[in-house]
């Protein structure tokens, strides 16, 4: 489930399932502390299942939404 968040660039408001900031074209605009430690984990490990294993237990996303979040900011 897509949330609110704020854009790392120019603080405008964006889903969290955004690959670009509609207000400045930021690529990865998410700068929510989940966002950052799913990107950690996949730069670091390149583990997609413990990414989205994580994002689940934050969230308690379903399997579907958790991939999505995950895929979105890998």
């Amino acid at each position: 489930m897509a949330t609110l968040s704020s854009c790392r660039t120019c603080g405008g408001k964006i889903s969290t399932e955004a690959r670009v900031c509609p207000h400045c074209g930021q690529p990865d605009p998410d700068d929510s502390p989940l966002a950052e430690k799913v990107r950690r984990i996949l730069r670091e490990t390149n583990n997609k299942i413990n990414a989205i294993k994580l994002v689940r237990e934050q969230t308690g996303m379903g399997l579907k939404e958790a991939k999505d979040f995950v895929d979105s900011h890998g």
